[in-house]
Parts: structure tokens; sequence; C-alpha cells
């Protein structure tokens, strides 16, 4: 990297330049790699494969691996192509794992919940322990297409440049090397000075699916106290069967790291909806002692799914 850069890195991280080699195993020549025009789609993906490289090198010094406590907003919706059927939202307690465990979801504490119906629909038409598995992310999520052992299933091209909140970053597109490998295909977005993933947006291939006719994820990351962090998650799908479109917000905040999850909260189950339990919708009075944590409601209702 270039001295200023790497003494920015160095300043953000409090590493020294020979722990930062002893931790990735490499030694930085400031890699610039940028997408031509009329490259060869066999060049991008040699560059695309040259990028990811270097970020999943530095899974380890970009993000948080202690296990976390987090307050966040949660909602979900069901719909189909003209009506609202339910609406709900939670303020949660939020206990992610260590990253180096990777066998184990999150654990969801609802904190206050509502929930409003605009027409009868039957409890298995809800989703189950959809907070709980997005909050955690793909850079650590068990079987995620990130995973070491995942990863040669995927093919990756260096597809342009763009922009997230002002700083300049690569997009990588990836998809299966083959129709018997991968499951998911979608965008990276990658910051280039420190090669973190910022954004990543991808569609799980459901071809064979019982349930889902198409579904999409989108996950975004902020920098914050030294590492990259998991602070937004929405969810899509739409079913075959009856043509419900299925959304899922989770925005999250106050990260704090933990030494043991609390004994003393009893969490919610994989398999049972989130709002089981919840009020029925006053809005304002909802955030009564939380009005921290309402910027992290969307700015608009989500009244109907936006596919």
């Amino acid at each position: 990297m270039k001295a200023s850069k790497f003494v920015s890195y160095q300043s953000k991280r409090g590493m020294s330049l020979i722990t930062v080699i002893l931790i990735t195993g490499l030694i930085i020549n400031d890699p610039v790699i940028a997408a031509g025009q009329n490259d060869s789609m066999e060049v991008r993906q040699e560059k695309g494969q040259d990028i990811m490289n270097i970020v999943f090198d530095r899974f380890h010094i970009n993000y948080e691996m202690s296990r976390l406590h987090k307050m966040g907003y949660y909602q979900e919706s069901v719909s189909d192509s003209s009506s609202l059927y339910y609406l709900a939202e939670g303020i949660v307690e939020i206990y992610i794992p260590s990253n180096l465990n990777q066998t184990e979801n999150a654990a969801i504490y609802p904190i206050k919940t509502q929930k409003t119906s605009y027409s009868q629909i039957a409890e298995d038409k809800l989703l189950f322990g959809n907070a709980s598995d997005m909050a955690r992310s793909s850079i650590w999520r068990p079987n995620s297409f990130l995973n070491e052992k995942n990863r040669v299933d995927y093919v990756f091209s260096l597809a342009g440049e763009t922009k997230v909140k002002g700083n300049p970053v690569s997009i990588v597109e990836f998809e299966p090397t083959d129709s018997s490998h991968g499951r998911v295909k979608g965008r990276i977005f990658i910051d280039q000075e420190y090669f973190g993933i910022v954004k990543i947006e991808y569609t799980p291939l459901v071809n064979h699916s019982k349930v889902w006719k198409e579904v999409s994820w989108t996950e975004e990351f902020d920098f914050n106290d030294g590492s990259y962090e998991l602070t937004h998650v929405k969810f899509l799908g739409t079913t075959l069967d009856d043509d419900y479109h299925y959304q899922a917000i989770l925005a999250m905040d106050q990260l704090e790291t933990v030494s043991e999850f609390p004994q003393n909260l009893v969490f919610m189950g994989d398999d049972t909806p989130l709002f089981d339990q919840a009020q029925e919708y006053s809005d304002d009075s909802f955030w009564e002692g939380f009005e921290h944590l309402r910027h992290l409601k969307p700015i608009n209702k989500l009244l109907i799914a936006d596919f």
C-alpha cells in the first residue's frame, strides 16, 4: 500500500506493520485493481479473484471476532401485489456468537413488539427464526457462500466501481462455478482502501424450492471502532403457492463485546414467531423509552413489499 494509506489503515486498527503481516501472511504492495472497459471476461474474473483473495485474507482484521450485544429494530410484513395482510415491528436485544463459532445463529430477545393484521392470515404463513438468522452476516454465517470451504464453488468477476457513502468501492459479481455447485449469485461492494465488504446483494437460487419463487438479501456494513460491523439487513421473498410477498428488515446499533450471553433472558427460538405475544399496533407510544433507537426505523413505512 502507499505509505499514506497504510498509516491510515494502521492507525484505525492500532496494529504495527509486523502485526498485520503476521496476521494476514501477506506483504502488502498497494494492490490497485481497476475495471477496464475493454477487459475480457477472463481478465475480469482474474481481477475479481485477486480482490477477493485480499478480502478473505483480511476477514480477521476487518471484522469483530468477539461475542456481541446489540440493540436492534426489526420489521416484517406479508402482502400480495395489491394488499397488505400483516405488519409487525419490534425493538430487540441481539446476542451474536463469537465469529469463531460458525454453528449457531444469533439469540434474539424481544423488548417491545407490536403488530397489526389487515386480513386473516394463518400462523404458518408467518416468518420463523428470520431475525436470528439475519443478525449473523454472510461473513461468518454457517454455510455461507463466503465460508472458506464454499468459496471454491463460485466465480468472482470484477464488474466495475462506484461509491458507497462517499467512499470508492469495487463491485465484484459472483455466481456458481456450475449448476452442481454453489447456491447463490449476486454482487459484493468492497472498500478500495481497506478491502472490507461494505455491502452484499445476493439472490439464493431457488429453482428446486417447494416454497419460494424468488428470494433476495441485502447486507450493509459500517466501519465502527476499528472494524466493520453488520448494521442493516433486508430480506425479500415471494412464495410459489399463493404469491405472497414477504419483507423483513433488521437494523442494529449500540455495539459492545460481551464475555458470555446472559442466563436470565428467555430468547426466541428459531421455531417461534417473534411477534407471537406482540401488542396491537400503537405507533408513537411504541417508542416511549426507546427514542434513541427510532433512527433505525426506515423513513417510510413499508406498506407493500417493493418488488
